[in-house]
């Protein structure tokens, strides 16, 4: 988590008077941002350079109970009417309100706690200048959705973690055969909640390990019954597990998940799309603090890291489509990540993109800094 700086007044520039907050209240505001170089193989790609994410963090506490917390990202560095790209959004924005030591009720713009990425996505708290290929085509980071849920730890101190939620659904003319579910996500904006989905996670941590499972369960449909009827008409079933270990100067992470579009069939018929009806893969990654080799004393790191992803959103296909054998992807990363405090990062690294069908693959080296705090 961040650590934020807080104020305990809070001042309205004059005229107005000054507001002295209650003890309990607190205002905290915090952020994180990365930019990227990118230089891809082949003549026709020229290098380019991106300020990918600013973000803003801010949360107030209303008493010892309440609590409000919000993200505001700018994608890159700007939007300009008539050209493509940027983005200006909402990545939380949600009250917490804790009724026990073991749980606490959540309202508002949340994150599906599915994976690895998607909760923590601060560029210094993962390897690579770009987040996995994984975490854009399977799971859709970052993705967010409107609900309400319960988030705690299980009594007893068995270091076990949940979350589980309530919020509204993906829309079916948002899938692709490409990007498998992202299109799909609604993120707060008019969001239909013709059929309501259910995620969750429960997690078991120890110092240095953390290993967890993830669902996603809803339907798609919105109304439209050629493609599906009911509540849970044309579902999308995701389950993920995922393991941590980072302990010493060694890291680890493994993730994986599949997901089933059980309507794929209807959902293509009805949308001139090519839908996988299951969408599957994973990632593992391994990295080595080389400065524990040369000043183990440092509190700096120097990661140097090797990431393998394969996944493919065309695993399986109804009948009437033919895989396109090109989205069946396999990302290797090589790299070293420099931390000279916990929450800064400068990156460099190599891909290299790879597919079933050897086409339209390449290499690119990538150079980028992040912070957080």
């Amino acid at each position: 988590m961040r650590t934020l700086v807080g104020w305990g007044l809070f001042a309205v520039m004059a005229p107005c008077p000054v507001r002295v907050l209650p003890a309990q209240e607190r205002t905290t505001v915090g952020g994180y941002g990365e930019v990227h170089y990118a230089n891809p193989t082949g003549p026709k790609t020229p290098p380019v350079v991106n300020l990918a994410r600013f973000v803003v963090y801010l949360a107030h506490s209303f008493d010892d109970r309440l609590a409000f917390r919000s993200e505001l990202e700018v994608e890159d560095a700007k939007l300009e009417g008539g050209r493509p790209g940027g983005e200006v959004a909402l990545e939380q924005a949600y009250l917490d309100y804790r009724v026990a030591g073991w749980i606490t009720l959540r309202t508002g713009l949340v994150l599906p706690p599915v994976g690895i990425v998607n909760e923590t996505h601060e560029p210094p708290t993962f390897n690579g200048v770009e987040r996995p290929g994984f975490d854009h085509d399977v799971i859709p980071t970052t993705w967010r959705e409107i609900g309400v849920g319960a988030v705690g730890t299980v009594p007893g101190g068995s270091g076990l973690a949940y979350r589980v939620y309530l919020v509204n659904g993906l829309r079916a003319d948002g899938l692709s055969a490409g990007e498998g579910i992202r299109e799909g996500r609604q993120e707060g904006r008019q969001a239909s909640f013709a059929n309501p989905s259910m995620t969750g996670r429960l997690e078991w941590a120890r110092p240095g390990v953390k290993i967890g499972g993830s669902f996603w369960y809803g339907g798609t449909a919105d109304t439209n019954s050629a493609v599906g009827t009911g509540t849970f008409g044309a579902p999308v079933a995701l389950l993920s597990a995922d393991a941590r270990y980072d302990n010493g100067p060694f890291a680890m992470r493994a993730v994986v998940a599949t997901i089933s579009v059980s309507d794929a069939e209807a959902i293509n018929a009805t949308y001139g799309q090519s839908v996988g009806s299951r969408i599957a893969g994973g990632y593992l990654e391994g990295a080595y603090d080389l400065l524990r080799l040369f000043a183990p004393a440092s509190s700096q790191k120097l990661n140097a890291f090797v990431r393998h992803e394969r996944y493919d959103t065309q695993a399986s296909v109804p009948a009437g489509v033919t895989r396109d054998r090109s989205l069946a992807r396999r990302i290797t990363t090589v790299g070293v990540t420099y931390k000279p405090t916990w929450n800064t990062a400068f990156k460099g690294d190599y891909r290299l993109l790879r597919n079933a069908a050897g086409a339209g693959e390449g290499e690119v080296l990538s150079l980028g800094v992040g912070y957080q705090f």
